[in-house]
Formats: C-alpha cells, sequence, structure tokens
C-alpha cells in the first residue's frame, strides 16, 4: 500500500490535463499567453510520456545500482517538482516542464513497481499485490478528477504536493526487497524476508521460510557471480533488434526460443494497451464529451468515468485470480472493440445529420463501457503478467525496456490524437483504434498464456 502512494500521486499527475482542461482554455486564466490553444495543450498533455521514457531507462537501471528502495524514495522528488512548478506557471512551456518531470516518476512507477511488489509478495498473495498499483493509479484519476470540479486550478496542486510528501515519511522506514539484498548480503536478505513475511527476528522460522531463503539466494547467488548483463542474458531477450549478428552465430536452444516468445508476448501486450486508444481517449475525454454534446457538463462527465475506471480495476482484482489473467484479457478487449465502434457510430451518424437527441445518454454510456473494459484486463493485468513472464535474472531491463517502448507509443498516441481527429474525423478515429482492438483480441487469445496461480518457475517451464 505503501509503496502505491507513488502509484497514486502519478495517477493524479496522468489526468490532470483532463482535469484542468475548462481552466486552461478560459481566457480568464493566470497564463501571460492566455487560454491555451488546442496546439498547446496537446503539448504539454503528451510531455508526460517521453519524460516517462527517461523515467523508465534511468530510473530502471538505477533500481539495479542502488536497489528498489533508495530508487523509489528519489522517485517522490519529480513528483513534488511537478506539483510544485503548477501553480507558478505563467507560460505552456513550463506546464510542459512540470509534466516531463511527473512523467519520469511514472517510468519509475510503472517499471520499478511491478518488481519490487514481484520480489517481496508470496505466490498466492502477488497478483493481488501487483494490482494494487492499477487501484491506486484510478484512485489518483478519480481523486484528481473530484478535486479539479470543486477547487481552484492552485489549490487542487498544494494539495498534491502532500501525497509524495506522505510517501517519504512513510515508505523510509521499509527494508529493500529481500531478492536485491540476496546478491549481496544473505543476512540482511533473510532479516528483510522475516519483516516482509510477518517473522520476528528472534522467533525460529519454519521450512516453508528456510526454503525460500535458500531458493532466493540460490538464483541471486547465480546472479552475483556475474553482476552485469552479459550478451548471451541480453541476446534472449532482443536478439531479434539488437543482436543480430551474435544470433547468427549461435545455436537456437530451447531457452533462447523460450525467452524470445515471452519477449514478443510483451511486446505484444505493450503494443494491445496502447493502440487500443483507451490512453488516449482518457487524456481528452474533456474534449470528446464536449465534441459529444452530451448534457452532462464535461467535467461531471470525467468524474463518472473516472469511478467506472477504478470499480472495473476493483473488479478486475476481484476476479483476477477466479477468472485467469487471460480471460479478463480477452474480455478486456473486446469490449473495447464493442464500445469504441458503438461511439463512432453515434458520431457519425451525429455528422450525418440524423438527430441524435435521444441518444445524447449514449457517448458517456459507451465510453464507460470502454474504460471499465480497460481496466479491468489491458490497462492492469498487463504488468504483473509481463513481470510474472519475465525471469528474475533480466526482470528489471526487460520491463524497462516494455516500458520504454508503451511511454514511447503514448506520446505519440497522444499528440497525434488531436490532429488525426480534425483530419480523419472521431469517426474514423475511433473505428481505426477498434480494428487494432480486434486483431490485438486474435493475438491474446492464441499467444499469451494463462499465469494464473502459477509458481514464477512454473511460468518460464511453461513457455
Amino acid at each position: 500500500v505503501l509503496v502505491n502512494l507513488l502509484s497514486l500521486s502519478y495517477g493524479c499527475v496522468y489526468s490532470w490535463p483532463s482535469a484542468s482542461y475548462i481552466y486552461l482554455r478560459e481566457e480568464s486564466s493566470h497564463f501571460e499567453t492566455g487560454a491555451l490553444t488546442k496546439e498547446q495543450l496537446g503539448w504539454v498533455t503528451s510531455a508526460a510520456f517521453p519524460g516517462s521514457l527517461v523515467g523508465a531507462l534511468f530510473f530502471g537501471w538505477l533500481a539495479d545500482k542502488i536497489g528498489r528502495k533508495r530508487c523509489l524514495l528519489l522517485t517522490a522528488l519529480p513528483l513534488l517538482l511537478h506539483w510544485l512548478i503548477i501553480p507558478f506557471a505563467r507560460h505552456p512551456l513550463h506546464l510542459a516542464v512540470a509534466r516531463f518531470l511527473g512523467g519520469t516518476a511514472g517510468g519509475c512507477c510503472f517499471t520499478v513497481i511491478p518488481i519490487y511488489i514481484t520480489e517481496l509478495a508470496q505466490d498466492r498473495l502477488r497478483s493481488t499485490l501487483g494490482m494494487m498499483f492499477s487501484i491506486n493509479l484510478g484512485i489518483g484519476i478519480l481523486l484528481i478528477n473530484i478535486l479539479g470540479y470543486f477547487l481552484h486550478y492552485n489549490t487542487v496542486a498544494w494539495i498534491m504536493v502532500a501525497i509524495p510528501l506522505l510517501f517519504l515519511a512513510c515508505f523510509a522506514i521499509n527494508p529493500e526487497s529481500p531478492q536485491y539484498l540476496a546478491q549481496h548480503n544473505r543476512e540482511k536478505a533473510e532479516r528483510s524476508l522475516r519483516y516482509y513475511r510477518g517473522i520476528s527476528s528472534t522467533s525460529v522460522a519454519n521450512q516453508d521460510f528456510q526454503q525460500e531463503l535458500s531458493r532466493l539466494c540460490k538464483s541471486e547467488g547465480d546472479k552475483t557471480g556475474n553482476p552485469q548483463l552479459c550478451w548471451h542474458d541480453f541476446s534472449e531477450y532482443f536478439e531479434l533488434e539488437v543482436s543480430l549478428i551474435y544470433a547468427l552465430t549461435n545455436q537456437c536452444s530451447v531457452a533462447t526460443r523460450k525467452a524470445r516468445k515471452a519477449y514478443l508476448i510483451g511486446l505484444g501486450l505493450v503494443l494491445t494497451n496502447q493502440l487500443n486508444g483507451c490512453l488516449a481517449l482518457q487524456n481528452y475525454v474533456t474534449f470528446i464529451f464536449k465534441e459529444a454534446g452530451s448534457n452532462l457538463p464535461p467535467m461531471l462527465s470525467t468524474i463518472i468515468v473516472s469511478a467506472i475506471q477504478l470499480t472495473g480495476t476493483l473488479c478486475s482484482t476481484h476476479f483476477l485470480e477466479h477468472a485467469g489473467r487471460k480471460t479478463l484479457l480477452l474480455v478486456s478487449i473486446s469490449g473495447i472493440c464493442l464500445g469504441e465502434c458503438a461511439l463512432a457510430s453515434y458520431y457519425l451518424l451525429t455528422s450525418w445529420g440524423y438527430d441524435t437527441d435521444t441518444y445524447s445518454w449514449l457517448p458517456i454510456a459507451t465510453f464507460s463501457l470502454i474504460q471499465f473494459a480497460a481496466t479491468i484486463g489491458i490497462l492492469s493485468v498487463i504488468f504483473p503478467v509481463i513481470a510474472e513472464l519475465t525471469p528474475p535474472k533480466i526482470r528489471s531491463t526487460v520491463v524497462r525496456v516494455h516500458m520504454m517502448t508503451m511511454f514511447l507509443l503514448a506520446s505519440v498516441i497522444t499528440k497525434i490524437f488531436p490532429h488525426l481527429s480534425e483530419y480523419l474525423g472521431i469517426p474514423a478515429t475511433l473505428f481505426t483504434f477498434a480494428a487494432f482492438s480486434s486483431i490485438f483480441t486474435v493475438f491474446v487469445a492464441f499467444f499469451v498464456p494463462e499465469t494464473k496461480g502459477k509458481t514464477i518457475e512454473a511460468i518460464q517451464d511453461s513457455l
């Protein structure tokens, strides 16, 4: 829970443009340039994603060098700077800088938090604890939209400063990940594991604990002999993109085929996460409802959708172990496709001059369906799945590359979405996203393995 105060804060950062859209577009705003144009707002909104790309690279590397705990503590700094800059910003460039800094924290959240949780969680709790990341992200999105609706723009930013400060005060007392400590000091690893398993230092540990500690130190002991990732490890996951020459000189062993398969499945999940259009729609939700002519105020519609997103995440947490990851992913991407087709059809009929006043409820209903479907699967489940598929020895590197890919795609899609909507029209843009969703439904059905109830070792063996 404590570590996910970071994800809660980043959820607020992520949805801040939507919560502040109306104020930023008003002539009465305090900016020297006046109301932000759509072009300026597009740059401000998308600036977080290059920051996330840098953050995933830097903090992912840093987590291996100084440990998960210290890395996460440092992540609070860019979050603080993000919220402190906003009240004093007088130019769109200032906001873009703040968004970039907030984005770097997001890169750490998506890269390091899943690794940290995977390393300290027991197998039976791994999925539930992994979903806490998405739950807190959803709480942050809902919180910022509620505060943005009722409070002044500057007041919201000052309130948000409290979250990273609270994280620093509470998280600092927790020990480092036992798996990271096992690379350097068995005694410290044992103390950490006792802390996270609720076993006091004076009591005698049971057999299960001793077996877990031995297994942990053995797997990490293999790594301490060669602490830097060698080309063989690296090429197993990235030989298609990085080490083609090495691949040509190496026999294609079963281990290499499994590694390639795991990497490509992770890449496919990242593409599914981005190309279905849900994240782009989230960033422009106020704009979408305004264009749809909904009877509800755009900001109130945004709050309703945020609440539905959070409900979807909570539902996915409940059904994760019962229905399985793969089932949730299939239901999720299919629901997105259906909702986007329905919303695109509404926009299309409206543009053709049909009277759609009777169906003015349809935009918020279909948009809510899209976001609910997204949060029960593709926006939440893929992160624990990617961490589960990746061998512990190179998990941080692989997760870092996948998250960098995701943030790069998010940056491009978020920036071009307003232009696509303007030049192609919203109906054609939504139908394009729906087409990608249908393609990825097939991908999930045939290529993504079920990881429900399996240990990390069993998942690796099943590839």
